[in-house]
């Protein structure tokens, strides 16, 4: 299977990288590094299975030929953390939001036949109870849990209207090595 990782070289992205080239994948890692870091696919280096290239999710002309005969695609790319979004909301709206809409588009365009987007449990705010269903309310607190959110409806809808197959998970408390 061909597959596309955006956010390849960040901490969740670069363990998706190492499964899939575990499993014998081709990979093609798209990251901009203003938060992943090269080292974490280093061990990769010489794996003829893993693409590296710099590219920004939010440049849609720049990304959409890496989506070429690719059948998976797994949309990790985006910008983290609650109290950076309340001070630079424009920047997290462009990654988190637009790029996503990118990235899916260029994954409908290409016919790809899985699309995965990954959101965020930080859509539900403060949890009133724990662990926190998957049914509990969505109340976004800060920019970060709203553009994840937001991004997360378009990929549905992107399933809906374009019958693009998307799954959308929600990780809690993701942690364990190249966290930082």
């Amino acid at each position: 299977m061909r597959c596309v990782v955006t956010g390849a070289a960040g901490f969740i992205g670069s363990h998706l990288v190492d499964r899939l080239l575990e499993e014998g994948h081709q990979v093609v890692a798209l990251d901009n590094f203003s938060t992943g870091r090269v080292e974490n696919l280093a061990q990769h280096s010489k794996s003829p299975l893993l693409s590296i290239h710099k590219v920004d999710v939010a440049e849609f002309e720049a990304i959409r030929p890496y989506f070429e005969n690719v059948d998976w695609v797994f949309h990790i790319a985006g910008l983290a953390d609650l109290v950076p979004s309340i001070k630079r909301p424009l920047d997290y709206h462009r990654v988190n939001v637009d790029g996503t809409v990118s990235v899916l588009e260029a994954a409908r365009l290409a016919g790809v036949k899985r699309f995965i987007y990954t959101a965020s449990s930080s859509c539900y705010g403060i949890p009133e109870v724990v662990p926190t269903p998957e049914t509990a309310a969505i109340r976004p607190e800060h920019p970060y849990a709203l553009t994840k959110y937001i991004g997360e409806q378009y990929a549905l809808f992107w399933g809906k209207v374009y019958k693009l197959p998307v799954i959308s998970i929600r990780p809690f408390n993701v942690y364990g090595p190249r966290s930082r």
